[in-house]
């Protein structure tokens, strides 16, 4: 049976603070399973991470894997988390291999075995080469790439990380998520927070969006795209405003006209997209429309529009 880390009722307030960092949050992490946390800055992330890390202890509720108990032994948490976190790891005086090796020794490996493996994750990520320069005169993405290899060299059970792949090069960041997955398919648990969606969508298990403390969203990115296949996106680009203004736009589930831009944009349904397009024909043959794309609805704009609808829903229920 698979291991599960477990944040149930989990709130957090700090003294003097009006709303909560986290409040109520339920959510359940599996082994062998790239969970993605998104959300605005501020949206209570990092507080939701240093909590399962031990380093901020809950107002109320508890954090558990294995029936051990987080939020009441931080010392037991930190021996079941490895953590990057979302500042770089202090690298001053020290070079990218004593770094590594330092942890590997903090984890209990003997000077040669922390050695061996240091290599090994260096080659690993392609930065090897850069093993004995300073930390000080690393380039910031090397520097992130650093406390990656802190944080996965000697892997714990559960394995957090806070914007791994800020500041990486597009090569890298393909290196690191690959090695995310071969840690899941050796039963770790992995937790992510990033901004990417891109990179959520392409690599990530399942995605979940926060927002002023709370989960909005939590589903498996299988789920969600199909969801996001039953909604297409349609632009149609018209060759002037009187062709615009007097089109008369086909079954969507919404539509919108952008005089600017001279075009209607359309949201579709799978059943939808056949007669959008018939009708887009029809206006290109009487040499009405310029151009139009149909495309999938992204990741990215369910996001947005699920942020935007909670900050409106938060802005009624403070004006009443």
């Amino acid at each position: 049976m698979k291991k599960q880390l477990e944040l149930h009722s989990l709130s957090k307030k700090y003294k003097k603070a009006n709303h909560f960092a986290n409040e109520n949050i339920n959510l359940t992490f599996s082994q062998g399973e790239i969970s993605a946390i998104t959300g605005h800055n501020g949206a209570g992330k990092t507080t939701m991470l240093n909590q399962i890390i031990g380093i901020i202890k809950p107002t109320k509720g508890s954090i558990t894997f294995d029936g051990v108990s987080f939020a009441t032994d931080s010392k037991i948490a930190r021996e079941y988390v490895s953590m990057m976190p979302q500042l770089h790891a202090p690298l001053a005086g020290v070079t990218m291999a004593q770094s590594v090796e330092s942890i590997l020794r903090i984890r209990g490996l003997s000077h040669k075995e922390a050695k061996n493996e240091c290599t090994k994750i260096l080659k690993e990520l392609k930065i090897d080469e850069w093993k004995d320069i300073p930390g000080q005169k690393l380039s910031g993405g090397l520097r992130r790439l650093t406390s990656f290899a802190m944080a996965v060299a000697f892997p714990s059970p559960i394995i957090v990380l806070d914007e791994p792949t800020n500041d990486v090069d597009p090569i890298r960041r393909q290196i690191i998520w690959k090695h995310l997955k071969k840690l899941t398919t050796d039963g770790h648990v992995i937790i992510v927070v990033t901004h990417n969606i891109l990179e959520v969508e392409k690599y990530a298990d399942r995605y979940i969006l926060m927002n002023r403390g709370k989960v909005l969203e939590d589903k498996k990115l299988k789920e969600q795209s199909i969801e996001i296949n039953e909604q297409n996106h349609m632009i149609v680009n018209f060759v002037n405003l009187n062709d615009l203004k007097e089109a008369i736009v086909p079954s969507a589930t919404q539509s919108s006209l952008n005089e600017e831009e001279l075009a209607i944009e359309m949201e579709l349904t799978n059943s939808q997209v056949l007669d959008a397009v018939n009708w887009v024909m029809k206006l290109i043959i009487e040499r009405k429309v310029q151009n139009y794309k149909v495309s999938p609805k992204s990741l990215n704009e369910t996001y947005g529009e699920l942020i935007d609808g909670d900050d409106e829903n938060s802005r009624k229920q403070i004006s009443n």
